[in-house]
This record gives structure tokens, C-alpha cells and sequence, in this order.
């Protein structure tokens, strides 16, 4: 999917653009470098690289792989991105081994036992790369990628922003979406307090480009999807969370389908997935 001359979407689950349980997955093409933000569970990995074609793009044009943070819907197809194109993986330097020894992730245990994963499934290891903290710079060709740790979803949660002309853009992985929804879940790491010291690194940067890990992207006005996060965060009334909003919106029959070739009978269907 185009969404304008330099940027595409080319995994998602949403846009069924590739695997139902994979994060949105974006091109950004700097001219020179292209550089791939976050990789989706693994299971979309082939048609990632479709979609790349479609637009014109071949494997080997891939520089970099950036991901936002650990979670395996995130970073999942890494290795067979990286040995498929060559391009050098990027990680956060906080919990970049959960990518290296997934067992330990608590989120994956989770989703095991919930059912969200296909049976078989089984998750690759990857090690990064190259690692980066908060305030790093990334070049991709003529684009300057700027990292912004904010807290709140997990310790590692890393923002992306870049500015190309006029255009300011912020890739947020799961920190914030449309409407203003915070990537609150129940799991370690997962803080209202660090989403309140951090949220005023993304607010002050004024974007036009929401693009966001799951759901719609924003091309206008972004930046007041975000203050309207900051805003219920300063409230004492619980945040909208983006994850449970999904979670009620996908009933058993729809998941199963997603999942399956075959639906199985309603008493069968497995219940709903974030």
C-alpha cells in the first residue's frame, strides 16, 4: 500500500496486507537506503516481501531492519528478512535479548496459553545488529531517523521520528494510535507512570504523520491524536487502551477465520486476540 512518494505499508494485519496476527509493517525510502520499521510474527515474512515487489522494490534494496520494540509481533520475521535481503537489524538496547531468547518473554507464554498463536507455531531467534538507546540518530539515505524512547508500553517502546520537507512523521510502534489509544496491557514493563514522565517527548515534536503499529495511520494532524493521549493521561479517569478495544472487537468467528482456512464450527472457535 502507497501512502505517499516515500513511504508504503507493506505488512499489517488490519489491511490484511499479511499475516492477521502481524504488526504494521512500513517502507520508508530514503532514496540510497531503505530502511524496513518493525518485521510482524514471522508468518507474513513471504508476503512482505510480495508487497515490496509490487512496489517496485527487491530484496537487496533493504538496508536496514528497525524494530520498535520486543515483542514478537514486532520483530518475529527479522532473521528471514535479514538473510532474505541482507539488510543490518536495529533493536532497542533495552530488551534486545528477549529477541535472542523469546522463551523469556512473558507475552509469548500469554499468548500461547490463550490460543492466539497457530498450532506449530514456533517463534525465531534473532540477534540484533546493532542496538540503539534514546536520542540516537539513524541516516537512511537522505532521511535522518531520530529514536524517542517513551515508557509506558514496555520499557524498550521506541518511537521513530523523521522530517522530509515540509512533512514531520513519527513511526510510534504501540506507545500511541488513533484517537489518542495508549498501548496499555497487563504485563511486566507496562507503566502509567512511565507514560506519564514520557509522553511530553512525543507532544512537543508537533507531527503531521502518525504511523502507528497497529490500526489506521494518521497523515494529517497527528500530533493531536497524541495530545489527546497526553490529555487523558493527565486525567484520573483510566486512559483508552488500543488492545482492548481489538480484543472486543474481534469475535470467536471472525479470529478463526483469520487464523484458518477452514473456520471451525462456532462451539469450536478460540476466543478473540489482541
Amino acid at each position: 500500500m502507497k501512502i505517499n512518494d516515500y513511504l508504503y505499508l507493506v505488512g499489517a494485519e488490519q489491511f490484511g496486507l499479511s499475516h492477521p496476527l502481524d504488526c504494521n509493517c512500513y517502507l520508508l525510502d530514503g532514496g540510497s537506503e531503505k530502511v524496513l520499521i518493525d518485521t510482524g510474527t514471522g508468518m507474513g515474512a513471504s508476503d512482505i516481501l510480495a508487497n515490496m515487489n509490487i512496489h517496485g522494490f527487491q530484496p537487496r534494496d533493504l538496508t536496514y531492519i528497525l524494530i520498535t520494540h520486543a515483542h514478537l509481533g514486532h520483530w518475529g520475521a527479522s532473521t528471514e528478512l535479514r538473510e532474505a535481503t541482507g539488510a543490518q537489524v536495529y533493536a532497542p538496547e533495552l530488551h534486545h535479548r528477549l529477541m535472542e531468547k523469546f522463551e523469556e518473554d512473558y507475552t509469548i507464554v500469554q499468548n500461547l496459553k490463550f490460543g492466539r498463536y497457530p498450532a506449530g507455531y514456533q517463534p525465531t531467534a534473532c540477534v540484533p545488529d546493532e542496538t540503539f538507546g534514546d536520542g540516537d540518530s539513524i541516516q537512511v539515505g537522505d532521511i535522518a531517523l531520530k529514536t524517542v524512547l517513551v515508557q509506558g508500553h514496555t520499557k524498550d517502546s521506541t518511537c521513530f521520528y523523521f522530517t522530509r520537507g515540509d512533512q514531520r512523521g513519527l513511526f510510534s510502534g504501540d506507545v500511541v494510535f488513533y484517537g489518542g489509544a495508549l498501548g496499555l496491557i497487563n504485563a511486566d514493563g507496562c507503566s502509567l507512570a512511565d507514560y506519564r514522565r514520557d509522553i511530553g517527548k512525543i507532544t512537543q515534536l508537533k507531527v503531521d504523520m502518525l504511523l502507528p503499529g497497529h490500526g489506521v495511520f494518521i497523515l494529517r494532524n497527528g500530533f493531536k491524536h497524541i495530545d489527546r493521549a497526553a490529555r487523558k493521561l493527565a486525567d484520573f479517569v483510566m486512559p483508552e487502551t488500543f488492545f482492548e478495544t481489538n480484543e472486543f472487537s474481534w469475535d470467536k468467528e471472525y479470529f478463526a477465520t483469520m487464523v484458518s482456512e477452514n473456520p471451525p464450527a462456532e462451539e469450536d472457535s478460540p476466543s478473540g486476540a489482541n
